[in-house]
Formats: structure tokens, C-alpha cells, sequence
């Protein structure tokens, strides 16, 4: 009788053990999805639509974008925005990406990805493709960027 008590816990560990894995696996995948969202959320929000008050949203305090050589801040990115509305001629940005790298341990997300913006008025006027990877981190309920890489991928010849 004591085999048929030990066969019947060690099945139940290796369920409770499955089971727990698969949220764990669940709860990465939803992690990702809501970071890949937030990253469409800041170039829809900030980038496209030079919306300086949703950075505070979107980010944490001591965020830093080092884009192409530079530093930025948050300051940085609003004087962007505010600099951006002045010479803004009607230049919708639309903005795709192609996450190929994600990594999570506890409360921050690392990924990596392809940026690529059309810019159109009537018809396209430009494209340009990034390659950039983030660190997003995840206070209370909220997944905020604290760390932006960017660099600017030359143009192919077509």
C-alpha cells in the first residue's frame, strides 16, 4: 500500500509541476505581447503623433534612449515632440516592427527588434528601418521602457 501512496504523490508533484510551468509559460507570453504593445504604443504615441505628455506613461523617470550616438531623456524626447509639432507639414509616421529576440527574469523584459516607419503624406515620402532592443520594467501592474538602443540601418539599393 505505501508503493500506491508513493506512485499517487509523485504523480501528483508532476502534475502540480506541469501546471505551473504552463502558467508561468502563459504568463511570459502575456508579458511579451503587453511589452510588443507598449513599444507600438510609443512610436504610435510619442514618435508619430509627438505626444510629449504620454511619456510618463509609456516610460520610466530615468529612461535613456541612446539613439544613433546620442543620449536622450525624457526631457530630450519632449523637446523633440514640441520642436516636432512646429515643423509638422501632415507627415503621418506608421511604424511596424519584427520582434526576433525576448528574454524575461522577474520584473524586466530585454527585447530585440527591426523598426521599420513609412512616412506618407499623399503617397510614401520615406522609409526607414532601426534595429533597437529595449528594457522594460514592470512596476505594480504596469510595463514601462527603461532603456531604449536604436540604430539606424543604411538604406538597400533596390
Amino acid at each position: 500500500m505505501n508503493h500506491v501512496i508513493k506512485v499517487f504523490l509523485v504523480t501528483i508533484l508532476t502534475l502540480t509541476s506541469c501546471v505551473n510551468q504552463k502558467e508561468k509559460s502563459n504568463d511570459n507570453k502575456e508579458d511579451f505581447v503587453a511589452v510588443e504593445t507598449l513599444v507600438q504604443n510609443i512610436f504610435d504615441d510619442i514618435w508619430g503623433a509627438k505626444n510629449e505628455a504620454l511619456i510618463t506613461k509609456y516610460h520610466t523617470d530615468d529612461f535613456v534612449l541612446l539613439e544613433h550616438g546620442e543620449v536622450w531623456t525624457n526631457d530630450t524626447i519632449a523637446n523633440w515632440c514640441k520642436q516636432a509639432k512646429l515643423r509638422d507639414k501632415g507627415i503621418k509616421r506608421i511604424n511596424s516592427f519584427d520582434f526576433f529576440k525576448a528574454k524575461k527574469e522577474g520584473h524586466r523584459i530585454w527585447m530585440a527588434y527591426h523598426n521599420n516607419a513609412t512616412f506618407k503624406k499623399d503617397s510614401i515620402i520615406r522609409q526607414l528601418e532601426w534595429l533597437e532592443s529595449i528594457v522594460a520594467v514592470k512596476k505594480d501592474t504596469v510595463w514601462k521602457l527603461e532603456l531604449m538602443h536604436s540604430t539606424r540601418v543604411p538604406r538597400r539599393p533596390n
